[in-house]
């Protein structure tokens, strides 16, 4: 109800404008409003998804690899706007058995997150590797980082950090992207972790599946 209580007020301002600036300050709220409504809508449906009685889960071979690269590119122009270098290390191909859609989602979700809270001349690196002997994908950023305390509380629906609004570029998300990425991760028996990069700042995600791919080179745990 908040979103929709939102854009009844913005369209509040716009009817009340008294001259051109004000009508364009509050058209201004009001697609950006809509813009978030629009997003949340499309992660709350990206949730009913994950649901047992939700999409047919459709396994089949995923590249890791192609997979990074295609995330990558959708969102290079972002990146570029936001003054971020973001990139892709892929090092070899590495195949996975899951459902290509749902593996998007969940990349989009973590990739969108580290654009989200990067500062500008801040870095991003999307990875396919192997982890600990299993495939694994791994977004790294220089941004503020997740308090070890609240690693795990992220995880769930709708809940935001305390300097979640404060840091984001944006205003933030819906506090739903983490909770997309566990569930599609449980779907695929894969393990999602969060911690500090080994330079220390930013924030680290590695997605961890069950089956290793033979001839593919080991990357840090």
């Amino acid at each position: 109800r908040t979103p929709v209580t939102a854009l009844r007020l913005q369209l509040q301002w716009l009817e009340r404008a008294q001259d051109d600036a004000a009508r364009g300050q509050a058209l201004s709220e009001l697609g950006s409003g809509i813009s978030r409504s629009q997003r949340l809508i499309e992660q709350l449906l990206h949730i009913a998804r994950t649901e047992p009685d939700g999409e047919v889960f459709r396994p089949g071979p995923v590249d890791l690899t192609e997979l990074v690269r295609s995330v990558v590119a959708a969102f290079s122009l972002k990146a570029d706007r936001r003054g971020i270098d973001l990139g892709a290390k892929c090092l070899g191909s590495v195949t996975v058995d899951g459902d290509a859609e749902q593996l998007t989602v969940l990349l989009n979700n973590l990739v969108e997150n580290a654009l989200r809270y990067t500062p500008a001349g801040g870095v991003v690196d999307v990875e396919a590797c192997l982890c600990k002997g299993k495939p694994a994908l791994r977004v790294v950023d220089t941004g503020p980082g997740i308090p070890e305390a609240e690693r795990e509380r992220v995880f769930d629906r709708f809940y935001r950090g305390v300097d979640a609004t404060s840091l984001a570029r944006d205003g933030g998300g819906s506090g739903l992207g983490l909770a997309i990425v566990r569930a599609i991760a449980d779907r695929h028996a894969a393990l999602v972790s969060l911690q500090a990069p080994a330079a220390g700042q930013g924030l680290e995600v590695i997605v961890r599946f069950p089956v290793a791919q033979a001839g593919f080179a080991d990357a840090p745990a």
